[in-house]
This record gives structure tokens, C-alpha cells and sequence, in this order.
């Protein structure tokens, strides 16, 4: 009874929401509170309702209900627990479960938390809302249904159904296929629902968006209700990124971590309309400038989510990430037109009404460079834009397969991203308004010659001879300069109110502006992750050699002897072939690597398992490419030498916590009262 008990949870929240959204749309067209109420109150039930179904699943998944259609595709009984659990989102019906999910939690909060502050955006509101919320729910009870059941008829034949057809019999498979060994690792417990956070969250940005069009409202108050789901989302999605980054470091065998593989790209681009959403944000809440710019940059970065979870679940990208082709194409197509047609039809018809309140004068100052930042992270948006949609295009038109790879996002980007780091070390020099050129040199007499520092003992010590990369190393050192800078200048005015109290002028700075410091921090987990990206695409060292027992290869320093191989089955159903390499540098031991690799007979695939020995310099990474099955006295590797990597690991935890700081709550301030909608309406 589980399933057919989950699955009509799952129908009454749809039903909900179909309701919700009816109940809305006639509430504003009476201006009708108590419909609007009702409305709200609809959208409040639908999570616990979503929350029972996605338990059923849960259940289901960790009770081996192999009768469940998605239960045996995606696990066996030779899958721990965990992993069991995380099948959960392995598949497509269960992952479109956890989105609609996550989606009616963010709504749900919304729906509980924003109400009184936002009545006379909230009808607006929750009508996109409730469209979206509709459509995902629509999707898992009529297309991707995680529930359906093997029945067998009398005639021999199976079908699928939630309920026991007549005359059928139910079917048990005694074991299921199991999930995609690339998923089975510990970094998909929490890679994908960072991810769908990330992207989930921005529903209620773009619905206060869309409901500030809609209502013609011209304050900022939109933009500050917006601003912690915004936050939320944007370091959720960064650490997504980067969770999906290090299992591909872990599980892919690329010897780095970002392939600028489609589905990749996809993700990235909303991840960059919002960071220029959150600095243009800043402006208007200001001086009541971009509202056109931050209008158009909210809806560009759902939009951005929708088309990719379109493109990546319709399988129209060919990716490792992306999942197989399904019925859900034509609907994600459908839905993707109506916001993103809905959304501009907004835009243009109350363009004329949102100009700025003041115009922005082409000076020293950080309003002018924080547009510059923006325009350089569109530019880098563009060039996503194209690599991903170019090749789909022109194989529509010409028949012919183009492929973009990162040899092409590289030679574009490379500048593009350079030039960013650039801005991200002068902004914070530049004061609001203007900046004369006199106090700008004071400000960059410390800082300047000390950036040169680290290029130029790389330069001497470390033997880097590479321009580019001693320009980008002087790049961060002056960025993160810039920022520490800032921190000891504050940290010093709260020493000199508080003489002999080290703690409190530590903690000072922070505690009385949080949202200045956190964003401080952030840009300084992003130079910390430039230094790891630096390191790896610029000083990494490769080197592929065939070896037989015994023999060795040298490769920056580090000497790698090929020592022994093993092969074993595993009780979890694998064969594992596991070689060892011995790591000596200027002859002294420092261990071994063992790269393998494991192959699934169940599923005919085999996945890399490198050999990963780390310190905050460098990484020493080998992958086993192949091997004499029968004799094991020779194989074949790919060794690699990725300096500073680490730091980009590093660098995300400081992002994170600068995130926690800047969207930590402030004191609560007076809210309007629900009669705010009937008074201004």
C-alpha cells in the first residue's frame, strides 16, 4: 500500500496547486483577500503532501521494493544503505520527485515567512508560483511517475501501473539493475541536492519579479524580501559546482576537474547571471539605479535553470551528466516558452516606467566598476551561451555534429576571467560615488609591492617561467591584499575604541556590518579557489608511459616505480584490477598511488579509480589506463602533477562561510499590514 498511498499524496498536491492557482487568479481579479488567503494556505499544504510521497520512495528504495518500476532501475541488493538512499535522485522520476520537493519547500517558506512584508506582491507571487510548482507535480503524476508497479497479466505480458489492473497478478523481481556505477561514489550524497538547491531557490526571486512587474511597483522592497533566497541559492549552487567538480577529480579519470562538458556549462550559466544579479542588487538598493538590470537578471537566471533542466533531461545534450531521453521534452519546451515569452512581455511592457532615479556618471567609482564586473560576467555568460547552444543549432540545420571543447572555452575565457579577478581586486579600493586618483595611490602603496611578492618567488623558488601564470599569480596576491587590507583597517579602528581587547577587535569588523565582511570573505574563497584553478591549468604536469614491473617513470621531481597488480571480486559484485606505484623524490620514499579500476558485470561498465596522494602543494595523481590481463607484469598510466589544487577546495569552504555571514539575519524591521494590498490596489 505504500506506493498507490504515495502516489495519491502526490495527486492531491497537484490538485492543489491546480486549485491554488485558479484561487489566485480570481483573487486578484475580485481583489479578493480571503481568496488570496486561501490561495496562500494551498500552497502552505502542498509540502507536507510532497513531504509523504517522497517518504514512500525513501521507503521503498531502502526496503528492496523491487516491484516499484524506479525501485529496480536504480538499485540492487548488493547497494549499502546509503546508497540506496541516494537512488533517490539516480533516476529521473525520483529526481524530479526531490526537485518538486525542494521547490515546494522554498514556496512553502515563502508562503509562511514573506507574507505580511509582501501582500501586495504576494497574489503575483504566488501565481508563478503555483505555474511552476503545478507543472513539476503535473510532470511526476501523469509522466515520470516513480510509483508505477510490474503487474502480470494472464496472457504472460507486463505492464506498468500504480494500481493492480484487472485480472493481474504482481510481479517481484528478486533483484534490480542497480544504480549507474559514476554515481556510486560518496560525493553523490551531496553534489546533486546542492545543486538542486542552488537552482530551486531562484523560483522565489523571480516570482517577486515577475508579481513587481506585474503590479507596476517601483521600490526596491521586491529586492530586499528577494535577497536571502538569492544568497541561499547562489552559495548552495556554488558549492554544488564544486562538489560535482571533486567527483569528477575523484571518479572521471580527467585528471582535473572541469571538462566544460554541456552539462557542465549549463550549470554555470545561471551560477553567473545571479553573482551579477547580487552586485547590481547592491545599486538599486542605493540610488534606485538598475531596476531594468536587476529585473531582467532575476528572470534571466530561472529562465537559465529552467532551459537546463530542459536541455539536460530531454536528452538533448550528450553528456555523462545529463540523463536518457524521455516523454518530458515536449512539456519542459512548453514551459520553458511560456516564462521566458511571459517574462519578456512583462519586461517590455513596463520597461518605459522603470528608469533609474539617477543617472550613473562614468567616474572612479565602484558603481562604474561593479557594471564593468557585470559586463565581463555576461561577456563569459555569452560564451557559454553559444559553446552549448552553437553545436545543437547547426546539427539542427546542417546535419552535422560540432563539437565545442575546452580548448575553445579556454582561449575565450582565459582574458575574460582574468580581467575578472582584476576588478575583484580594485573594487573594493574604489569608494561609492567618486574616487580621486591622489587617495587611490595612497591606498596602493602597501599593497602594490607586496602583491609582487608571491609572483616573484614563484618566479625564483619555484622555477615558473610561464608569463601568464606569474601575472595571474600577482592577479590574486593583489585581490586578496585588497581584501585583507579592509579587514586589518577595521580591525584597527575597533582596536583603537577598544585598547587591549584582541578578540573583540578581531570580531568588530564583522559584527557591525556582517553583509560587508561576508562579502568581503566570499571574494576572498574566490581568490583562494583562482590560486587551485591557476595551479592546475597552468603548472599541471602530465605524462602517459606504459611500465613494466619494476620499471619507473620521472615526472617534476617525483619518481613513480611500478611495483605490483592485483585482481579481486569484491562482495558488492565488482572486479576490482588495482596496480600499485611507489613514489620516491631524490630518493627518498614518500609512499605509494593505487589507481584501479572496477568493473560491474551486472551492467557491462567499468568506471577509473585514480590514485590521489594530496598536501596543500600539490597533488600527485595517477590513473591505470591498461594492463596484461593474464601475466600482470606490465600496464600502462597516466600520471599527473597538479600543483596548488587544493586550494580550490580551500577556498570554497571560506566562500561558504563568507555566504553564512552576509545572509545572516538582521534585526527584524516593521512590516506592513495585509490591508497594504487593498489600500495601494
Amino acid at each position: 500500500m505504500i506506493a498507490p498511498f504515495g502516489y495519491l499524496t502526490l495527486a492531491l498536491a497537484f490538485l492543489l496547486a491546480v486549485y491554488g492557482l485558479g484561487a489566485v487568479i480570481w483573487g486578484i481579479y475580485q481583489r479578493s483577500v480571503p481568496w488570496i488567503e486561501s490561495a496562500r494556505l494551498a500552497l502552505v499544504l502542498i509540502f507536507p503532501l510532497v513531504t509523504v510521497s517522497l517518504v514512500a520512495i525513501t521507503v521503498l528504495l531502502l526496503d528492496h521494493r523491487f516491484d516499484v518500476a524506479y525501485v529496480y532501475s536504480v538499485i540492487n541488493r548488493g547497494m549499502p544503505a546509503y546508497l540506496r538512499f541516494t537512488a533517490l535522485w539516480g533516476g529521473q522520476s525520483g529526481s524530479l520527485l526531490f526537485w518538486t520537493w525542494l521547490m515546494a519547500a522554498f514556496a512553502m517558506i515563502f508562503a509562511l515567512k514573506n507574507w505580511r512584508d509582501s501582500f501586495d506582491l504576494l497574489p503575483w507571487s504566488l501565481a508563478a508560483i503555483f505555474l511552476l510548482v503545478g507543472f513539476f507535480l503535473l510532470l511526476n503524476v501523469f509522466i515520470e511517475n516513480p510509483f508505477e508497479r510490474f503487474w502480470l497479466l494472464p496472457d504472460g505480458s507486463r505492464i506498468l501501473s500504480v494500481f493492480q489492473p484487472r485480472g493481474a497478478f504482481p510481479l517481484m523481481p528478486q533483484d534490480g539493475m542497480g544504480l549507474n556505477p559514476l554515481l556510486r561514489h560518496p560525493g553523490m550524497i551531496w553534489h546533486p541536492p546542492t545543486l538542486y538547491i542552488g537552482f530551486v531557490g531562484f523560483l522565489i526571486p523571480f516570482a517577486l519579479a515577475i508579481s513587481s512587474l506585474a503590479t507596476g511597483k517601483k521600490d526596491n522592497r521586491w529586492i530586499e524580501i528577494a535577497r536571502p533566497y538569492v544568497l541561499v541559492s547562489w552559495v548552495f549552487l556554488s558549492l554544488g559546482l564544486v562538489l560535482g567538480m571533486r567527483w569528477a577529480y575523484d571518479i572521471l579519470g580527467w585528471g582535473g576537474y572541469w571538462g566544460w562538458d554541456p552539462v557542465e556549462v549549463v550549470a554555470l550559466m545561471p551560477w553567473l547571471s545571479a553573482t551579477a544579479y547580487l552586485h547590481t542588487a547592491l545599486l538599486q538598493k542605493r540610488n534606485g539605479s538598475f531596476k531594468r538590470w536587476n529585473l531582467s537578471l532575476s528572470i534571466l537566471t530561472f529562465v537559465l535553470v529552467i532551459l537546463g533542466t530542459f536541455l539536460t533531461r530531454a536528452g538533448i545534450l550528450a553528456s555523462i551528466h545529463a540523463f536518457a531521453d524521455s516523454d518530458i521534452g515536449v512539456p519542459k519546451f512548453v514551459i520553458t516558452a511560456i516564462i521566458t515569452l511571459g517574462s519578456l512581455g512583462l519586461l517590455i511592457y513596463r520597461w518605459p516606467e522603470l528608469g533609474d532615479e539617477q543617472e550613473l556618471e562614468f567616474r572612479l567609482s565602484r558603481e562604474v566598476f561593479t557594471i564593468f564586473s557585470n559586463l565581463v560576467l555576461l561577456s563569459i555568460l555569452a560564451v557559454c551561451f553559444l559553446g552549448v547552444f552553437y553545436p545543437i543549432i547547426s546539427e539542427l540545420l546542417t546535419d552535422t555534429l560540432i563539437t565545442v571543447g575546452p580548448a575553445w572555452y579556454k582561449q575565450i575565457l582565459g582574458p575574460l576571467f582574468t580581467l575578472l579577478m582584476l576588478l575583484l581586486g580594485v573594487c573594493p579600493l574604489i569608494a561609492w560615488s567618486l574616487t580621486r586618483v591622489s587617495i587611490l595611490k595612497q591606498k596602493l602603496q602597501i599593497v602594490l609591492p607586496l602583491s609582487l611578492l608571491p609572483p616573484i618567488f614563484a618566479w625564483l623558488l619555484g622555477g615558473v617561467s610561464n608569463l601568464f601564470v606569474l601575472f595571474t599569480f600577482w592577479l590574486v596576491s593583489f585581490s586578496g591584499l585588497v581584501i585583507m587590507r579592509e579587514y586589518t583597517r577595521s580591525v584597527g579602528k575597533a582596536w583603537n575604541r577598544s585598547p587591549g581587547r584582541v578578540g573583540q577587535a578581531l570580531w568588530s569588523p564583522i559584527q557591525r556590518n556582517r553583509r560587508r565582511f561576508g562579502g568581503l570573505i566570499v571574494h576572498l574563497g574566490i581568490v583562494l579557489m583562482s590560486i587551485g584553478i591557476i595551479g592546475i591549468e597552468g603548472l599541471q604536469q602530465q605524462t602517459q608511459v606504459t611500465l613494466a614491473i619494476g620499471e619507473s617513470v620521472s615526472i617534476g621531481g617525483y619518481e613513480f616505480t611500478f611495483t605490483g597488480l592485483d585482481n579481486y571480486n569484491t562482495a558488492d559484485g565488482r572486479n576490482v584490477t588495482e596496480s600499485v606505484l611507489t613514489i620516491t623524490q631524490n630518493g627518498r620514499p614518500l609512499g605509494a598511488l593505487y589507481p584501479q579500476r572496477d568493473f560491474y558485470p551486472a551492467m557491462g561498465m567499468a568506471i577509473t579509480q585514480p590514485g590521489l596522494q594530496s598536501n596543500l602543494g600539490r597533488d600527485l595523481y595517477a590513473i591505470l589506463i591498461d594492463w596484461r590481463p593474464v601475466t600482470q607484469d606490465e600496464a600502462t598510466f597516466r600520471v599527473y602533477i597538479n600543483p596548488l589544487v587544493n586550494w580550490l577546495w580551500i577556498g570554497t569552504g571560506v566562500l561558504v562561510l563568507g555566504s553564512i555571514m552576509a545572509v545572516w539575519p538582521e534585526r527584524v524591521k516593521a512590516r506592513q499590514g495585509v490591508t497594504g494590498y487593498l489600500v495601494e490596489n
